[in-house]
């Protein structure tokens, strides 16, 4: 029976973050990934993948991220049979990089001394918005950012200025962001005002629900956007040059796990792929190891360590309730979680304005709540490929979005349905003739969001925290524990939150 000092349980964002951690500070970590990839929910395939694997390798590709197939034309079987998807690289759901990779991933990669012989290039896109039938342009931030002359139109007549959103943010406490954390952006655009004018309200709900995942302004977490932005955005915008709010990996988003997993193995690391965990072993109070079921069998892994990486509620189906802290075990166990629908389009030609295309677009309603949602439903979508031109064949363009949903929505097909047919109408409305371009569609969607989507009651500090209470040498890494940022932003910064706390290093994140 082979010792580690730790093992990490899921080779997804924040467990490879905490992984190259400790294995740089000498510690003996075996990774172990119940998947045949490295990435977590951040993994991305080729269409040929599709066509040689088949569709039943797929669909149980999407479950084993808790997501499922809501809609493909032509079918997916026909997709595969012919080859459609031959040339283009899909991730599993929609990834654009937090800062063009320059927030937390940038932390990471500098703690561990970039990427070696496995380079990431993340391709910046800019933003916009479409309000109301008008496009708002939103340039780089910087110094000398000037907002949209319609958006500015409208805090000149309410006497305000954009910073106004920010308050004081840049001397505030990290006490002060946690109290943050649960005042709900609605609430926030009533005290300083904004709701006043229809168009600043819709314009920062599209902001705000870019960072959050969440579609309704009375549960979107106003904490963790200026924690964000006074420890990220702003340190960026101070050194000098453009910043750039989101960007796609070169290749698909995977290239990042990949080229982290490989510092990690280069520090002396070990990961197994096709390893699923089966059981976490301990006694008198503390861990002591874990049994894991490979192509080889069974195995018994001894460690005094074990970093839960996958979503927290499935510890409880691993050690049970008793072990830990009623407050502990009812607080995962009350987590709920948010979902999205994440369209991939292949296109013929480019059926959007270029000043558009070079831009993640976005809209507070595609699906108005009067068809039985919790709230108006906001999409955000890019032409992938004409940002990164790898992601299709030659000639080709890729589409790309996201639209939030509750998990019940998500969870819903009649719901889903109607976000699958809304879309197309609602882009063939915004660009004429756009329904011609497309060749192929295909609608996944994630039911499982709790850590991405940062609510009220489940942002940032108010998530279970990196350390176990009641099983000591247990931590959690991942979208459901305690971390910051935007989307895989803040699985990372979990990652390297946990790594702090086993090490007791300080990584710069309290």
């Amino acid at each position: 029976m082979e010792a580690y000092d730790v093992l990490v349980v899921g080779a997804g964002v924040g467990g490879l973050a905490a992984a190259s951690l400790l294995a740089k500070e000498g510690m003996k970590t075996l990774v172990v990934e119940a998947g045949d990839r490295v990435g977590g929910r951040a993994l991305s395939l080729r269409g040929e993948e599709l066509r040689e694997k088949g569709t039943g390798w797929y669909r149980r590709l999407l479950a084993a991220q808790y997501c499922w197939l809501a809609h493909a034309s032509p079918s997916l079987e026909d997709m595969a049979a012919g080859g459609l998807l031959d040339g283009y690289t899909l991730d599993l759901g929609y990834h654009g990089v937090s800062l063009a990779g320059e927030g937390y991933f940038a932390v990471l990669r500098d703690l561990i001394g970039g990427y070696g012989t496995h380079p990431v290039v993340i391709k910046p896109f800019l933003t916009g918005s479409w309000l109301d039938g008008e496009f708002y342009r939103e340039p780089p931030l910087s110094r000398n950012t000037e907002v949209d002359e319609k958006l500015q139109a409208e805090l000149d007549r309410l006497g305000a200025h954009y910073l106004d959103f920010f308050g004081n943010f840049l001397a505030m406490a990290p006490h002060e962001f946690e109290e943050l954390d649960r005042v709900s952006l609605h609430h926030h655009l009533e005290k300083i005002g904004f709701h006043r004018s229809k168009a600043l309200y819709d314009y920062f709900r599209c902001v705000s629900t870019l960072i959050t995942t969440i579609n309704n302004p009375h549960e979107i977490s106003i904490g963790d956007i200026l924690r964000y932005a006074a420890q990220v955005i702003a340190p960026a915008i101070l050194k000098g040059g453009d910043v750039y709010v989101g960007g796609f990996t070169e290749g698909g988003m995977m290239a990042w796990p990949e080229a982290v997993a490989a510092r990690f193995l280069d520090f002396g690391g070990e990961l197994r792929l096709n390893a699923r965990l089966l059981s976490v072993e301990t006694a008198e109070g503390r861990v002591q190891g874990a049994v894991l079921r490979s192509e080889g069998g069974e195995e018994r892994i001894a460690c005094r360590r074990l970093v839960f990486n996958p979503p927290v509620q499935e510890l409880l189906g691993y050690l049970g309730e008793g072990v830990f802290p009623d407050a502990f075990a009812r607080r995962i166990s009350s987590l709920y979680g948010y979902g999205s629908v994440s369209p991939y389009m292949g296109l013929s030609r480019l059926p959007v304005p270029e000043e558009h295309a070079k831009r993640l677009m976005k809209t507070p309603c595609v699906v108005p709540r009067s068809q039985g949602f919790d709230w108006d439903v906001y999409m955000a979508w890019n032409i992938q490929s004409y940002i990164d031109p790898a992601c299709a064949p030659s000639g080709k363009h890729l589409f790309t979005a996201y639209l939030p949903l509750t998990e019940a929505e998500s969870k819903n097909r009649e719901m889903v349905m109607r976000v699958v047919r809304a879309v197309p109408d609602f882009l063939e409305k915004v660009y004429p003739g756009f329904r011609d371009c497309v060749e192929w569609e295909l609608y996944p969607v994630c039911t499982r969001l709790e850590g991405v989507a940062k609510s009220i009651t489940q942002a940032g500090s108010l998530k279970p925290d990196v350390i176990v209470p009641g099983v000591e040498g247990l931590y959690l890494a991942g979208d459901t524990a305690r971390g910051y940022g935007v989307a895989m932003d803040c699985a990372c910064s979990s990652g390297i939150l946990c790594a702090s706390a086993i090490t007791g290093r300080d990584y710069g994140m309290e």
